[in-house]
């Protein structure tokens, strides 16, 4: 699976699956009851296997230096190669943070605590019943996420029919830029993909070929905003493909 459009970033000591599994929860008290981090991982990927049918394709596992907070994202293939489902948990055996689980095509999991994710996003705090409670809310909210993975492929659909040449794009990136949709750093990655694709695969001059070079752009900048930065510029070019649409219509 091509990872260009499943951005994710994890930080903190990257670590291995047999590690994470390793660290056992300290004993519950009556009002907090952390769950296993193996318990939380294994469940979250099994949802995803039994409900949606999807296969895991890579995983990235991050603890803090007491091993107390687990952060890791799991991508798993949709049988597409410009895409995947990108899914973000968080965990930890000393209180500081929810339980919590995030979701979409741009996933942001880190160790300052920031926990974002563009399709959906529960957190629930390790009480009693939080096992039953988080199962429930995860089997809801991964089959809610198809849904919104099929909506995200109908757009890249209308992105590829949309021809761009080389100096049109150029004119979208001056406006993307002008529309604060792009800081001059990025924008100057930006066209750079846009005059020589970087994947062969989105060599081709039309507005998904433009989108991809846009994305890289937005790689750069204030973690705690990458999120932020990818909603807005797919909502630019998804209202861009609605008007040349109507424009042809």
């Amino acid at each position: 699976m091509n990872q260009a459009n499943v951005s994710a970033i994890l930080s903190g000591h990257r670590t291995t699956r047999d590690e994470v599994f390793a660290l056992q929860p300290p004993a519950h008290t009556d009002s907090w009851k952390p769950v296993a981090y193996q318990d939380a991982i294994e469940m979250l990927h099994g949802t995803v296997r039994r409900s949606l049918g999807l296969e895991l394709t890579s995983e990235q596992y991050s603890l803090n230096k007491a091993g107390t907070q687990l952060f890791h994202v799991a991508r798993f293939d949709h049988g597409t190669e410009e895409s995947g489902l990108a899914i973000g948990l968080r965990q930890s055996y000393d209180k500081s943070l929810a339980l919590g689980v995030v979701a979409g095509a741009q996933v942001f999991v880190c160790d300052n605590l920031c926990f974002r994710g563009s399709d959906f996003q529960i957190m629930r705090k390790n009480t009693t019943n939080v096992w039953d409670d988080f199962r429930s809310l995860i089997r809801a909210q991964v089959a809610h996420s198809l849904e919104a993975f099929d909506a995200m492929q109908v757009d890249f659909g209308a992105l590829k029919s949309i021809p761009c040449n080389l100096r049109r794009g150029y004119a979208y990136l001056g406006v993307l830029q002008g529309e604060g949709i792009l800081k001059p750093n990025q924008a100057t990655i930006a066209y750079e993909d846009w005059r020589e694709a970087r994947h062969a695969e989105f060599a081709e001059r039309n507005l998904w070929g433009l989108y991809n070079a846009v994305t890289e752009g937005l790689k750069k900048g204030a973690a705690g905003l990458t999120i932020e930065r990818h909603v807005d510029a797919h909502d630019w070019f998804r209202g861009e493909a609605a008007r040349s649409r109507a424009l042809v219509a």
